[in-house]
């Protein structure tokens, strides 16, 4: 998604073998720092999930759009970087180089692994069905790990759509931003591809053991983006994992109103006592200034998406119904707006168009399982794999990591 492209690498200079067996070590490592100079920024933001006040309520709008836009421009910069290091001057040439100890500012020694025109067969996802072949492959592994702390495939450096697009995993707290350095061994998979519906790209992001902390509210989480309306709008959708418990040791000023929250959420939905509750938010923003948004969210803690938070009744909870909401490049306006009250120059919430759905068509189509056939939605076709948000896909990864791993 160009026009959220946050750069990864810079790369300056082509990168040829024969070059680094002229070289000494030193200027040898030298180059590659350079070539690999600068680790990404990625940020998830730091925003409240849940407070008081109803600005708050919709806390992860804004947490959520600051880590998309951090991340949504990996692979394309990770492709662009090799292009630029000259590594497909020479089209159908293979390359198979290995480069050891090399520093890489924010990140330290590493080896970096590239694979170009070498199929890597079998590589299987959570955002597809069935295996793939990609014929090109990167990665970055700390010097001494037993795990990488990147790793890319993809087909074709010019583009991502059309073939089997491109995918990519990486350990957040392996980079250096001192914002994650409390992440843990939360892994992170994006995959983008183009969907024949729209013909567009999108992109997912799917990531499991989340330490569930102020830098990492999550246990499990995906989000889906699509960039729409000829490229005028992003699509957003999310489902995340959280717990009561987790959130109380994130905010203890809010642990009684979040108690009590967790009692009602647990009476009128029948859950007993569980501890789970799951952020449902659909939204469609523009790219124009001032980034006019509208969002639709709940939480609930069954398999029911219900339009206010846990089907709790307006009438006896104030602020239960969180929808519609509508931010600007300032965040939060306002919310608790009916379909009528939004203004007409912000993204419809009932009207879609011919490439994109409405805000309503979108959250309808979030917290759902993969195959579920979605009322209205019938020129959508089923959930897809990479669209599958529902709970018992988040709870899957509390036994198993699944395809949710480096390869």
């Amino acid at each position: 998604m160009k026009k959220l492209l946050y750069c990864f690498l810079f790369l300056g200079v082509s990168l040829q073998i024969t070059d680094f067996n002229k070289l000494t070590r030193l200027s040898r490592e030298k180059q590659l720092s350079n070539l690999f100079s600068k680790a990404i920024h990625l940020g998830i933001g730091s925003e409240k999930l849940w407070s008081a006040t109803s600005a708050d309520n919709w806390g992860f709008v804004r947490q959520s759009a600051t880590w998309a836009r951090g991340n949504s421009g990996i692979i394309d910069s990770l492709i662009l970087s090799l292009k630029n290091a000259g590594y497909f001057n020479n089209p159908g040439t293979t390359r198979n180089d290995v480069f050891t100890n090399v520093n890489l500012s924010g990140f330290g020694s590493a080896t970096l692994t590239i694979k170009i025109n070498i199929p890597t067969a079998n590589i299987a996802s959570t955002a597809y069905t069935g295996n793939k072949t990609f014929n090109h492959f990167f990665e970055i592994k700390k010097t001494g790990a037993s795990v990488p702390s990147l790793q890319l495939f993809f087909d074709d450096p010019e583009t991502t759509l059309g073939n089997d697009g491109a995918l990519v995993y990486y350990r957040l707290v392996d980079f250096g931003n001192p914002q994650f350095a409390s992440v843990g061994d939360v892994i992170t998979e994006s995959y983008t591809g183009n969907d024949s519906i729209y013909g567009t790209k999108f992109q997912t992001y799917t990531w499991r053991n989340g330490p569930e902390n102020a830098a990492w509210i999550s246990k499990h989480g995906r989000v889906v983006l699509t960039e729409v309306d000829a490229g005028r709008q992003l699509c957003f959708r999310s489902v995340v994992r959280l717990t009561f418990t987790k959130l109380k040791e994130v905010n203890p000023a809010g642990a009684t109103g979040l108690d009590n929250l967790k009692t009602a959420c647990n009476t009128a939905q029948g859950t007993g006592s569980s501890d789970q509750i799951y952020y449902a938010l659909a939204y469609m923003q523009k790219f124009d200034l001032p980034f006019q948004t509208t969002a639709k969210a709940t939480f609930t803690m069954s398999t029911a998406r219900p339009e206010t938070i846990c089907n709790l009744p307006a009438s006896s909870f104030p602020g239960a119904k969180l929808s519609y909401g509508i931010f600007n490049i300032n965040g939060y306006v306002t919310d608790q707006l009916t379909a009528g009250e939004i203004p007409a120059d912000y993204p419809s919430p009932t009207v879609g168009g011919a490439d994109f759905m409405s805000v309503d068509e979108a959250f309808n189509r979030t917290y759902v399982a993969l195959g579920a056939s979605i009322a209205g939605q019938t020129g959508l076709g089923t959930v897809k794999q990479y669209e599958d948000t529902s709970k018992a896909f988040l709870d899957a990864f509390d036994g198993s990591a699944g395809n949710l791993t480096f390869k």
